[in-house]
């Protein structure tokens, strides 16, 4: 191991984006190995598995389960997220027998870390040197020290039916008759949430429309609006009728988190298969589309995750020459771990290193976490190496650069008191 490899393995990260219940919540839903295969899931339903037969609500016995998982498993394991599913079972609960025996010796250690008060200290941040984690699970009651809270805030602007509206009224207790009212209820539940901790907005609209963004006037979308206010519960009207609405709710939400001084997660590029439910088209999510909200919005503080993947090069490009827009690695070295080191190297070449977030796992269980950081420090460790080698960076340069991407950028855009160093 080099010099570099042991010390970006010795940085403690601040984890920029997951999707990780808290300890209580999966106590309670007593989740098991079936439970933990989330992106393995996405690959198995490439390969044609039938959508959710492993899942919690599926009919399968865990025999069957465990069965109809090593038929999968057998045409997937090349995959990245094959991988980081064998690294987390192999090291943290000793799964060496890739069989129906072996699966159901480790579903019972699996049900028993669920049910371990200390399970998430071991493996969050023992075994994976991680501080701080930001969780998207749509609520800031998160009871967990490590936690902090990052809301999606699609619920407020996905407006297709008139339940859309009351759930919206119910939650900030603004009683809503127009849509001026309807903004001021918006503003109260961001309020709330900044109260509650959360550290930043979220943006998730790529998955269900375009990340194009219109310019519609306050009366464009208030006609809208009041069709909506106009319907029964059971009906609804489609994207088309409702878009101007939209985008007239995601300026609002970019001005009122300016006001907040939140900055704005937006995911950017690939589709995962179990989210996507716009038929998973992957154009919508083109990092492109997002240049006039950039433009316009010059005191937000934008941060473009998964780095655009596969549209890079305009990804690359957009970072570079925007002062308040931020690169994230979250979710790419699982994607492609190859893909990552490529771009890991044109982002050293291209953008200030302030303005990289170099680690989010995006798992829905601590497990995966793990064995993400384990790849991406190894990722980076060995680019940081190949730039040492090649001249472009010293050694102390390269310390510096990973400091700054797995812990220090992070501290300072997302304000977070206590952890200055």
């Amino acid at each position: 191991m080099s010099i570099l490899h042991d010390y970006v393995n010795r940085i403690r990260i601040i984890d920029g984006h997951e999707h990780l219940a808290t300890p209580q919540i999966r106590k309670k839903e007593n989740h098991d190995l079936f439970s933990l295969l989330h992106y393995l899931d996405s690959d198995f339903y490439s390969a044609g598995m039938k959508m959710g037969a492993l899942g919690r609500q599926s009919s399968l016995d865990v025999e069957q389960k465990a069965s109809l998982f090593m038929d999968y498993w057998h045409q997937t394991k090349n995959t990245t997220y094959a991988r980081m599913f064998r690294t987390a079972m192999e090291d943290l609960y000793e799964l060496n027998e890739w069989n129906v025996n072996g699966l159901l010796e480790a579903n019972e250690k699996v049900s028993q870390a669920t049910h371990n008060p200390n399970w998430y200290e071991h493996v969050m941040v023992q075994k994976s040197g991680i501080d701080l984690a930001f969780t998207l699970i749509q609520t800031t009651k998160l009871e967990y020290e490590r936690f902090r809270p990052i809301m999606f805030m699609d619920f407020t602007f996905k407006l297709r039916t008139l339940k859309d509206i009351t759930t919206v009224e119910r939650m900030s207790g603004v009683t809503v008759y127009q849509l001026r009212q309807y903004l001021e209820a918006v503003d109260t539940l961001l309020h709330k949430y900044v109260q509650e901790g959360m550290v930043a907005t979220k943006l998730g609209h790529a998955y269900w429309r375009s990340l194009s963004c219109g310019k519609p006037t306050f009366h464009e979308a208030e006609l809208a609006f009041n069709r909506l206010l106009g319907c029964t519960l059971e009906e609804s009207l489609s994207q088309a009728e409702t878009q101007a609405l939209q985008d007239y709710l995601i300026h609002f939400i970019i001005q009122r988190s300016i006001a907040y001084d939140l900055p704005i997660q937006i995911h950017t590029g690939h589709h995962e298969v179990s989210v996507s439910s716009n038929g998973n088209t992957l154009t919508n999510s083109n990092v492109e589309l997002l240049i006039p909200l950039l433009l316009e919005y010059t005191e937000a503080r934008f941060v473009l995750l998964h780095s655009g993947y596969p549209y890079y090069l305009p990804y690359l490009s957009i970072i570079k020459n925007f002062p308040n827009v931020y690169a994230d690695f979250t979710w790419v070295y699982i994607i492609s771990p190859t893909a990552a080191k490529q771009i890991m190297h044109q982002v050293i070449e291209m953008v200030p290193m302030t303005k990289i977030q170099g680690f989010g796992g995006d798992y829905n269980f601590i497990e995966g976490t793990y064995a993400h950081q384990k790849l991406a420090r190894k990722v980076v460790a060995d680019v940081l190496t190949e730039k040492v080698a090649d001249g472009a960076l010293d050694e102390s340069e390269a310390m510096t650069f990973a400091d700054r991407i797995f812990r220090t950028n992070l501290i300072e855009l997302y304000k977070l008191k206590g952890l200055e160093e």
